[in-house]
């Protein structure tokens, strides 16, 4: 079983950048599946994994890239 939230955040986070770089459709397709099975898998197995100021909710909400998410929590915190 995954336990590693942030794991799977920034994996969903790296495929939405894959994503928007595609240059065919067919990489954007795929890119998108792997985003979607990221975000069904965070949904499913950790509940409230995009809480507001969370890591997750800046990757989804604010379509951040991770290491900018994880900046702007431990700006947050600090």
């Amino acid at each position: 079983m995954i336990t590693n939230v942030d794991y799977l955040i920034q994996k969903f986070a790296e495929a939405r950048e894959k994503m928007n770089d595609a240059d065919t459709d067919s990489g954007r397709y795929y890119w998108n599946g792997a985003m979607n099975t990221y975000h069904a898998l965070l949904t499913e197995a950790f509940e409230g994994w995009a809480a507001p100021g969370s890591t997750g909710y800046y990757v989804f909400y604010e379509q951040m890239n991770y290491d900018k998410a994880l900046d702007q929590v431990e700006g947050i915190l600090k």
